[in-house]
């Protein structure tokens, strides 16, 4: 097994999700055969997540994509050591590659999956139908319009509810990258295209999430200019995406990669609404609607739809150099 080989694995594992895009994952080339993960500390949401669940999360997704990487070119990830931590790394997993892999049905949603923030197509009763169809044991769907109304409701007064957080939002605005001339532009976070804000729109969330919030939000402003609730309400329907709750997040992020893949190929975008989950109301309640059992726990949400025709942005992604360690 080549360096080469595993370089372009480690790039198109590169391609998960992972929470505003931070990327946290760095691979390090082991002897002639190894790969080892490590999570870049340096990543980490010290606000948004401090106990490391979302990190975990993405994680295991881009271990995932390690594996239908792999997978594409008849190899398969054989579980070794741990690697120790170090400086700035955390230890995650450890792999060696064999010939004894086969292509997995999703690998050929990979590259085109990512997330679409801009509003749906309007849904048809079919569009309704085939969302419908991608309800799994760890996959509830919700169509019905009204319903949608209402978690749309509760997804914008979760969101608020962590937006009215100074140090949130000064994390948040660390990751963004509302303007072309940022150096990190295309390389990591939340730019502009991927928000699909204009620049107009840029300039203004720049205000809105900073100097003038607390301002806006005294006069009543703030929530309604920050509001996103109308796209889900008027998309196909919201996924919502459930584990056993004693279950490790690096497990589950391998999983909630394969429900976004599993999404991408029936045809749909889709943007996570990560506020439905994190928020515990949020969270009690959407799993009341969509039927979720105690046992279970909401990990993520999504909603989905029709992408209208066009372009879809670059994608912004750390150059091999920063990830390989």
């Amino acid at each position: 097994m080549s360096a080469i080989d595993r370089i372009a694995l480690v790039a198109e594992a590169a391609l998960a999700p992972s929470v505003h895009n931070v990327q946290p994952a760095r691979w390090r080339l082991v002897g002639d055969d190894g790969i080892s993960l490590f999570e870049g500390l340096r990543s980490r949401l010290a606000t948004g997540d401090p106990r490391g669940n979302d990190a975990a999360i993405s994680l295991g997704a881009a271990a995932e994509g390690m594996r239908l990487a792999a997978g594409r070119r008849g190899l398969a990830l054989v579980p070794t050591a741990t690697p120790a931590d170090e400086p700035d790394l955390r230890g995650v997993a450890g792999w060696r590659l064999v010939d004894d892999g086969e292509p997995d049905p999703l690998v050929g949603v990979v590259e085109a999956r990512q997330s679409w923030r801009a509003a749906f197509a309007k849904p048809t009763a079919a569009d309704r139908r085939a969302a419908e169809a991608l309800v799994a044991d760890d996959a509830a769907v919700v169509t019905d319009p009204a319903i949608l109304k209402q978690l749309a409701g509760r997804y914008d007064a979760a969101s608020y509810r962590f937006m009215r957080d100074d140090a949130f939002r000064a994390e948040l605005r660390g990751w963004m990258r509302l303007d072309r001339r940022h150096p990190r532009w295309a390389v990591d976070g939340l730019n502009a295209d991927a928000m699909a804000m204009s620049g107009i729109e840029a300039r203004g969330a720049a205000l809105v999430l900073g100097p003038a919030f607390r301002l806006l939000a005294r006069i009543g402003l703030a929530r309604p200019l920050l509001a996103e609730g109308a796209k889900v309400a008027r998309g196909a329907g919201l996924v919502v995406f459930h584990r056993p709750r004693n279950e490790a997040p690096f497990d589950s992020g391998a999983r909630f990669y394969r429900l976004w893949l599993r999404i991408e190929a029936a045809g749909f975008g889709a943007a996570v609404l990560a506020a439905l989950a994190d928020d515990p109301g949020a969270a009690a309640e959407i799993a009341r609607a969509a039927g979720i059992g105690a046992d279970r726990r909401v990990v993520s949400a999504f909603r989905i739809g029709r992408r209208p025709p066009g372009e879809q942005p670059p994608r912004a992604r750390r150059p091999i150099e920063e990830v390989l360690v």
